[in-house]
């Protein structure tokens, strides 16, 4: 092939289907930008799952992978109970507190259709909120004084059932664009047949708004005596709450208990 000709435009190798060396224009960048992110999910996931070695653990890497990879801060996997989701694991980037918004997702139950978790989970595929559609239900409201702009959620299919339905939060503006929703689909499946086959990992217990501020009490070193002054209830109380908590997160004693909250996000 023959030297470029002085004035030959640039536009004529690209028409000729040879790629520039640059993105044209800011639009290139966002669209390059936005596709590294879902490769780096889908990666997330296939390391997340290929190094899977217990439940909490493994929900923990799997969240913090993806939400990584798409610039989120938050995540929540919620599963299916009876005609309601409920949140089996939650993580979140240390990146300042979480306010009500913790709190009101660990002890919330959502049918099918009420809030994002659940639209996904109604139309067997990825929805989106941001901050731009204005108010919506008070858990959403909770994530935007918290700081969080955009939010996705998008469900774990196997078989045409919902296995699992899993929630991004983010503090900047996360677009669901139709590539974005092709790459959660296709997520979505890959976890379903490995969730599917491992359903037993699902059944978690939920863990109380209650148990949560004790574990954030206990976390600060606070006795058993003075959570109960602090939270106006009997140290029996606490103590039964202690050991609720033991059962709910697979460990024998305070000290564990407060570094498995700790690891799962649900204390900060």
């Amino acid at each position: 092939m023959g030297a470029k000709e002085p004035g030959e435009s640039r536009a004529g190798y690209v028409e000729a289907g040879f790629p520039t060396a640059q993105p044209r224009s800011a639009q290139d960048l966002a669209v390059r930008g936005q596709a590294e992110r879902e490769v780096a999910a889908h990666v997330a996931v296939a390391e997340a799952l290929a190094a899977w070695q217990g439940t909490d653990s493994g929900f923990a890497r799997l969240l913090q992978g993806l939400a990584e990879a798409l610039d989120c801060e938050a995540a929540v996997l919620w599963v299916p109970c009876d005609d309601r989701l409920r949140p089996r694991a939650f993580w979140h980037a240390q990146t300042g507190g979480l306010g009500e918004y913790k709190v009101m997702t660990l002890t919330s139950r959502l049918r099918r259709g009420l809030e994002l978790p659940g639209m996904a989970w109604q139309q067997l595929g990825p929805s989106g909120r941001s901050v731009a559609d204005g108010p919506g239900p008070a858990r959403w409201d909770a994530a935007v004084a918290a700081g969080f702009r955009s939010a996705i959620a998008f469900p774990s299919i196997w078989a045409e059932e919902v296995i699992a339905v899993i929630e991004l939060v983010s503090r900047e503006e996360l677009r669901l664009t139709a590539q974005l929703k092709r790459s959660l689909v296709a997520i979505g499946y890959v976890l379903g047949h490995f969730l599917a086959r491992r359903r037993g990992l699902l059944d978690g217990r939920l863990i109380t708004g209650r148990q949560v501020e004790i574990l954030e009490l206990a976390a600060q070193g606070f006795s058993r005596s003075e959570i109960a002054e602090r939270l106006v209830v009997s140290p029996s109380t606490v103590k039964t709450h202690f050991e609720n908590v033991y059962v709910r997160l697979g460990v024998k004693n305070r000290a564990a208990a407060v570094a498995q909250a700790i690891r799962l996000g649900l204390v900060d």
